[in-house]
């Protein structure tokens, strides 16, 4: 029988291709352009961040709705 390739070794392996292939793009830049892919970058970080967030913050109201600001 043989070998069969699973889905996680796809994934990864279309990861490591998606890495490879922006880090060409990267090496192409020039500073201009890499400075808005840092600040793109840079946004969207801080995009998750704010979501992660809120999250943490509905989740701890869920947990004790009463508690209103106070933390433990």
């Amino acid at each position: 029988m043989e070998h069969a390739i699973s889905v996680l070794d796809l994934i990864e392996k279309a990861g490591d291709d998606a890495k490879k292939a922006y880090m060409t793009r990267i090496w192409a830049m020039t500073k201009d352009q890499l400075f808005h892919e840092v600040m793109r970058v840079q946004g969207e970080s801080a995009k998750l961040i704010m979501q992660a967030q809120a999250e943490i913050e509905r989740l701890n109201k869920l947990l004790d709705p009463d508690d209103g600001d106070i933390r433990h």
